[in-house]
């Protein structure tokens, strides 16, 4: 395994920019097969894998919900959090994210660009309700998102399903908290960039939830 992993990280890096289609189409095991991205990760970067599911709920689902308290557009999924399960705030936590964190400014092509926040927020995490056409959303995302992201089915605060949508395929996970550790992880194994959209989210966790060198803006360190 470790070998298998070592040797998919020389050839992604050695043969420069590639795409997700490319590398999965050399490298199938890592999509049909369970857990395979989050062994790589662990293989690459041992001491970082299970830092999102040591510290998430302890360190930093408090602080999220809090600073979303000041934020006039979180009250719709902070209704009635009192009332919900630890696992459910959980959740929310995460979905909120975005919401607390600035919406990034950036060039697209001769143009700034600056993302509405319900743009940010479906690059991030993307929910939809139970009972959504699965084959024509993935059809679409194709399209519109060229990146891994998390998709979430349920109603307006419980997640009752949880994927990574990477490509064609949605991926599917035990809990939301394990499909946006699988999402971080696909960045990090395929070794691509993550959506400028909602970059200052992934920078987050990325810098301050794995411990991993990156981009820490002061936005960011006020949240820790």
């Amino acid at each position: 395994m470790k070998e298998t992993a070592i040797h998919m990280a020389q050839w992604i890096r050695a043969n420069g920019t590639k795409s997700i289609e490319e590398i999965t189409c050399e490298f199938p095991r890592l999509l049909d097969t369970p857990g395979m991205i989050s062994q790589d990760f662990s293989v690459l970067f041992p001491d970082h894998a299970e830092r999102l599911f040591q510290t998430w709920k302890m360190s930093f689902k408090d602080k999220i919900l809090c600073f979303a308290s000041q934020e006039k557009k979180a009250q719709e999924l902070l209704q009635n959090l009192d009332s919900l399960s630890p696992e459910v705030q959980s959740d929310v936590a995460l979905r909120l994210l975005p919401v607390i964190l600035p919406t990034p400014v950036y060039k697209k092509g001769m143009k700034m660009f600056k993302p509405s926040l319900e743009e940010n927020i479906k690059s991030f995490i993307e929910f939809k309700h139970v009972g959504t056409n699965m084959v024509e959303f993935l059809k679409e995302a194709e399209l519109t998102k060229p990146f891994p992201f998390v998709l979430g089915l349920g109603d307006d605060s419980q997640c009752h399903q949880a994927f990574v949508v990477v490509g064609k395929q949605a991926l599917h996970q035990n809990t939301l908290l394990g499909a946006v550790d699988t999402c971080f992880k696909f960045f990090y194994v395929l070794d691509i960039h993550f959506p400028k959209q909602c970059a200052p989210v992934w920078e987050f966790l990325q810098t301050v939830v794995y411990k991993l060198p990156g981009t820490e803006s002061p936005s960011v360190r006020l949240l820790y």
